[in-house]
């Protein structure tokens, strides 16, 4: 009933053609053109083009006037997808709902709920996108239980959505859609068998003494103490079977490429065009990394919910699966320091060269692999602005504290200390996902004496001097000074908005030239590695103050490529990616992820296109997954429970994961040369 190009991976062909299929034919008036998009129906499918990011610009597909999508009977919803570009990837995902926007909160007539898929394709590439259907008919979770996925009432879908999730690319850049959608379908069976309902009283509990969920079962799933011993035995033999790549030098640098300057540290420079680190010893040194990387991290907590689990929970409330986990593997309490050799040598025979974000300092401080080092995260103890996450750049204290944040750092941290001369430091993060956009709502919503609020009345003044000048420019009528520092509101008037600019542009370069001072003051040799933005579109003025005193800009982007990134965001200046990642359903895990794809073999496709969209791109330099574990089934301490793993939470390795990671780093650097999207990494 459907047809699949014969070179797409064997894996894929056996899940399709095992499944029974049904082709949904829509109908033309069932499709809508998006926000500038253009939609055709052809014999072979429908093309899809848009020449915008933004992310309402794609495809609808309605159901036939006043019914709903039925996919209640089936397992996933796929569709075939052609990247008809010749020259850059394309990322696409697909949406469908259920619900309306107020509701009541059963599954016959769920609140308005959403889920997605996403691929990214190398110019020419098919693939297949898929969802598995999450039916609120079996996934919903008994009261106090936890809903098995995002549940949606699969009997009424609202439509069928293709665009571009999380916008960063330019507004407008030629051909950025440029697909066939083809061969719709449903496929599959829905999984009766897996009906939470029908456990009954067997429901609870539904975590295991490892921290699974315990009413599935899968290929890497744990089931006794011998089996976990027993994995630990294969994974270290297969491990001590595995070198590093042939082409790496000891720091994870081209061995057998160019050789450049040696300046004893990790620095930057172009190489024919492209942007590189470069290594202590002059090699050319693309980062791909990994974050997280701990013992422990994200304890479950099971306070007020003792009835989730296997395990008693503990008086503190907090249950550490991975630890015990651990101590089970290793058969000692103790087992840090045999964790962290096995570590060293995990992340040399996957291909991976740096420690990522937030690695453990005991890691970091045997000094067998590079490192990039986090300084601050919002720190404590500095000026804030109210109800936004950033400082007050204008309070004293600021300058003081974040100006000498590497010195003062450095006296009560032993890594930092060492960090300082250490040939492994990459360089230093300063921050993460500070809330740039909402600075000068923060800055209004102030006290009057708050430093920034006074900032920006000063420059008022100095300005029009008079208020009744400042009132006929913004289209206020403030009777005096003291009521313009006590509004709290952003009036209408459009040179309001010039002035908040000119404002912010000394706020963000203040904020980026402190932080650069607080690391060359002491180190100038070591690398201001930036903020790690959310994603890559940034406001003119904040683009500009991050690309004049950032050695770096760093970006954290939830994407299925990046190979689209318009080179003017931020011009000629080498970007490191902080976080990315992907995941899926078919490991137990109550959510897949902010990327979430159809399998762990697309998991694993998913990652090696994004690495190789932004190796072919000139000014990345490094990629870094976020995260190596797994996180809680029900959550960590926001609620997020991602199944985005290298490991899950017994330790236990993905290996398509790991093999697609190994094919990266073995052949990264011939790939960044060479320049050209192809769909083998050899």
């Amino acid at each position: 009933m459907y047809s699949i190009k014969q070179w797409i991976p064997a894996v894929l062909l056996l899940c399709a053609a095992c499944l029974p299929a049904e082709e949904l034919q829509p109908a033309k008036d069932q499709l809508e053109a998006r926000y500038h998009a253009s939609v055709e129906q052809t014999s072979d499918g429908i093309l899809l083009k848009s020449d915008t990011a933004e992310w309402d610009s794609g495809l609808r597909i309605n159901p036939p006037a006043g019914q709903k999508f039925d996919f209640s009977k089936a397992k996933y919803l796929a569709v075939d997808v052609e990247n008809l570009s010749k020259d850059h990837q394309l990322r696409l995902t697909m949406h469908i709902s259920s619900g309306k926007a107020k509701g009541s909160s059963s599954h016959v007539d769920l609140p308005l709920r959403e889920v997605n898929t996403g691929i990214g394709l190398n110019p020419g590439e098919t693939r297949t996108m898929r969802i598995y259907l999450p039916h609120a008919a079996l996934f919903t979770a008994p009261e106090e239980g936890r809903n098995l996925r995002r549940p949606l009432d699969t009997s009424k879908i609202n439509s069928i959505e293709f665009k571009m999730q999380w916008a960063f690319e330019a507004h407008q850049q030629k051909g950025l859609i440029n697909c066939r959608l083809s061969n719709l379908r449903l496929e599959g069976e829905a999984e009766t068998d897996k009906k939470i309902s029908d456990l009954g009283d067997k429901y609870f509990p539904f975590i295991d003494k490892y921290g699974q969920y315990k009413h599935s079962d899968w290929p890497e799933k744990i089931h006794s103490d011998a089996q976990l011993k027993e994995e630990q035995k294969r994974e270290l033999a297969e491990l001590a079977a595995t070198a590093a790549p042939a082409e790496w030098d000891r720091f994870g640098g081209w061995k057998n490429g160019p050789q450049l300057e040696a300046t004893g540290n990790f620095r930057t420079g172009k190489y024919n065009g492209k942007w590189y680190f470069v290594d202590p010893e002059g090699r050319l040194f693309w980062s791909t990394g990994i974050d997280v990387l701990r013992t422990f991290t994200d304890a479950t907590k099971g306070a007020g919910h003792e009835k989730w689990f296997s395990h008693e929970v503990p008086a503190d409330g907090v249950v550490p699966f991975t630890g015990w986990n651990l101590e089970i593997k290793y058969g000692k309490k103790d087992y840090a320091p045999d964790f962290y050799n096995v570590m060293v040598e995990r992340l040399r025979a996957w291909g991976i060269n740096t420690i990522g974000n937030w690695g453990a300092n005991d890691l970091m401080l045997m000094g067998k692999m590079p490192y990039t080092l986090p300084l601050t995260d919002l720190a404590k103890g500095m000026p804030r602005l109210p109800v936004v996450r950033f400082y007050d750049v204008f309070d004293p204290e600021f300058e003081v504290k974040m100006g000498n944040v590497l010195r003062d750092r450095a006296k009560v941290d032993e890594l930092v200390r060492k960090s300082i001369d250490d040939p492994m430091c990459i360089g230093y993060f300063i921050d993460n996902e500070l809330q740039f956009d909402r600075i000068l709502g923060g800055v209004l919503k102030s006290e009057p004496a708050q430093p920034a609020k006074v900032e920006l009345v000063n420059e008022l003044k100095a300005k029009y001097g008079e208020v009744a000048k400042l009132n006929a420019a913004w289209e206020t009528d403030f009777a005096d000074w003291k009521q313009v520092a006590e509004n709290k509101t952003s009036p209408k008037g459009k040179e309001f908005r010039q002035d908040a600019d000119a404002f912010l542009a000394k706020f963000v370069d203040r904020y980026f030239a402190t932080c650069a001072k607080g690391i060359k003051s002491v180190a100038p040799h070591r690398l201001y590695l930036g903020c790690r933005f959310v994603g890559c579109r940034q406001s003119e003025n904040v683009r500009r103050s991050a690309v004049k005193y950032c050695d770096v800009v760093s970006v954290n982007t939830y994407t299925n490529s990046v190979n689209n990134m318009n080179g003017c965001d931020f011009p000629d200046k080498p970007v490191l990616i902080g976080e990315f990642h992907f995941g899926t359903y078919d490991r137990g895990m109550f959510s897949a992820s902010l990327c979430p794809v159809g399998s762990q073999e697309e998991r694993a496709t998913s990652y090696t296109r994004f690495l190789q969209g932004a190796l072919v791109h000139p000014n990345f330099i490094g990629a870094h997954y976020f995260q190596f574990r797994d996180q809680p089934l029900t959550g960590r301490w926001d609620g997020e429970g991602y199944q985005i793993g290298f490991v899950d939470v017994a330790d236990t390795p993905y290996p398509e994961m790991t093999r697609a990671a190994r094919e990266v780093g073995e052949n990264m650097y011939t790939y960044r040369v060479n320049g050209k999207l192809v769909n083998s990494m050899k």
